[in-house]
Order: structure tokens, then C-alpha cells, then sequence
């Protein structure tokens, strides 16, 4: 078994199954332990609000959710977020806050990123990525 972080848009495509990477991202899923970043876990509890979804919708995306073990942002964490915000600057390249938490907690618990969004994370020398393509 193996151990991995999942970006919020890996946790988003196993929530669909008619995704048309979903094979892909269940296929590096299943078997193994994950965990996801308080940043995936908050941007995914705003998509019943943002998307004004039903009871049922919020409640299954609420049980998906619960799927995933929620790592959590403590002192390191910030220091491996200004980090990679720094070397993402210096390098030219533009990087959401959310996408340098997600890393941060990656290169924290030293876990592999699984993502759809590889370009995002390429640049950060010391992470670990696993494509879903």
C-alpha cells in the first residue's frame, strides 16, 4: 500500500464517475492510503454554496469527503508554504495560495501529490508528483 496526497481537483474527479479521468485517478486510488490538505477540505465544502447545491448533492460530496484523512496546517506547514510561494516567485511562476498550501502539506508529511493540474506543482524541486493524465 502506498501513501498519498490528493489535490483537490484528484479528490473532485473520484467524486464523479463519469469523469473522463476517473479510471485513471481511481486506478492510482485504489488500495492505497489518502489523505487530503485542510486547503482541499475547505475548498471543497464551498461548492455546495458557491454552486447553491441541494441537501442531497452537499451531503453525498460531505460523505465523499469523508473518504480522505484531513491533514491539518501547523508551524512547519507555514514554513513550507512561504517556501514554495518564494520559489514559485523567483522562478517566474504564478501559484495560487491554495495550490502552495496543498504542496506545503505534501512536502510536510512528505507524501506524493496525485493531480490533473501537473503543470501547477512541476516548478517545487522537492515534491513529488504523481500525474493523473
Amino acid at each position: 500500500m502506498k501513501v498519498f496526497l490528493l489535490d483537490t481537483n484528484a479528490v473532485s474527479i473520484l467524486f464523479k464517475p463519469d469523469h473522463t479521468l476517473y479510471a485513471q485517478c481511481a486506478s492510482v486510488a485504489s488500495g492505497n492510503q489518502l489523505f487530503i490538505s485542510f486547503m482541499t477540505r475547505a475548498e471543497l465544502a464551498l461548492w455546495p454554496k458557491q454552486n447553491r447545491w441541494g441537501p442531497k448533492r452537499a451531503a453525498e460530496l460531505k460523505k465523499h469527503i469523508e473518504l480522505f484523512t484531513t491533514l491539518f496546517a501547523d508551524e512547519h506547514t507555514c514554513f513550507h508554504w512561504a517556501e514554495i510561494v518564494s520559489e514559485s516567485r523567483s522562478a517566474g511562476r504564478l501559484m495560487t495560495t491554495a495550490d502552495a498550501w496543498i504542496a506545503a502539506t505534501a512536502l510536510q508529511w512528505d507524501l506524493p501529490l496525485v493531480t490533473a493540474d501537473y503543470r501547477d506543482f512541476e516548478h517545487v524541486r522537492a515534491l513529488t508528483l504523481v500525474p493523473v493524465r
